[in-house]
């Protein structure tokens, strides 16, 4: 029995080596690439796939190279960057990513490590492009999803080409100034904004200026015209009164010579005010004419 009992242990040990080197097991979380003496030979539950389980590989010949499906995060801090406006800004980013293509990936990283270190380096061109574009201002506030998204455009067509990843997001953590500049450049910021305060309300007083004269003129414009329309209409209202008043004392000119006396003694007459008039005076030639009669 003890002569069986090494050669049965080795033998044993021997197939549990051969089976754990024949079964693997790929998770729904994860993708797997088969390789046959370094060749590429397979793939296994990849990106758009679900086939996760348990697969049998040849034993000592074949590997199988595991590699995530989930979104994988990568904080980045990038050397300072020159923006547009010549501003020096210290900018940190996070990331997150995918492999989308797991051969190009084990072919341009292997590893995961190997491919933070490459996507660390696109981010960082990507960043040095767009941002170096932008003023120190869009990228503190103005504009940062914009530029945000930028970069993750310019990143995703790198990234997905020669490494085989998808940048899912891409957010700036923070973007400042070094606090030696800050002081000086938030004091440009104020005098700037000064700047545009002030041509703003030289627009406002000029517009209000302007404004104001055309009410005017158009005031004055109204105005004269209503003038002439009244002079107009007063005219024809006093040539129509004289036309009758005319014809009136035309019909009956006793009557025209009382009215017109009557009218006057009417306007020099006033209650309270004494006047002192010759009783043969001509101004009341009318009613000695009707005492006589």
């Amino acid at each position: 029995m003890q002569k069986w009992f090494l050669p049965s242990v080795i033998g044993a040990l021997g197939a549990l080596i051969v089976l754990f080197n024949t079964v693997y097991v790929v998770r729904e979380d994860q993708q797997a690439i088969v390789l046959r003496f370094g060749e590429f030979v397979g793939r296994v539950n990849p990106i758009g796939a679900e086939e996760p389980g348990v697969r049998l590989k040849l034993p000592f010949i074949d590997t199988v190279i595991l590699y995530p499906k989930r979104n994988l995060g990568l904080t980045i801090q990038v050397p300072p960057i020159v923006a547009a406006d010549q501003e020096r800004l210290l900018v940190d980013a996070f990331v997150r990513w995918r492999i989308t293509d797991s051969l190009l990936f084990y072919q341009s990283a292997q590893s995961i490590q190997g491919g933070q270190v490459r996507l660390t380096g696109f981010t960082e061109s990507a960043m040095r492009r767009v941002l170096g574009a932008a003023t120190s201002n869009d990228i503190i506030s103005g504009r940062r999803a914009e530029l945000m998204q930028a970069i993750e455009t310019d990143l995703n067509t790198a990234a997905a080409s020669e490494l085989g990843v998808s940048v899912v997001d891409v957010r700036i953590r923070r973007a400042d100034l070094p606090e030696a500049t800050q002081v000086q450049v938030y004091q440009r910021m104020r005098t700037e904004r000064e700047q545009v305060a002030a041509r703003i309300r030289a627009e406002g007083a000029a517009d209000a200026q302007r404004i104001r004269a055309e009410a005017d003129r158009e005031a004055t414009v109204i105005e004269a015209t209503a003038r002439e329309e009244s002079e107009r209409t007063r005219g024809i209202g006093d040539g129509e009164r004289a036309r009758i008043f005319a014809r009136a004392y035309g019909r009956d000119p006793e009557f025209a010579a009382f009215y017109r006396s009557m009218r006057a003694y009417e306007e020099a007459l006033v209650a309270g005010t004494p006047i002192v008039v010759p009783p043969d005076s001509d101004f009341f030639r009318y009613m000695q004419r009707r005492q006589a009669r």
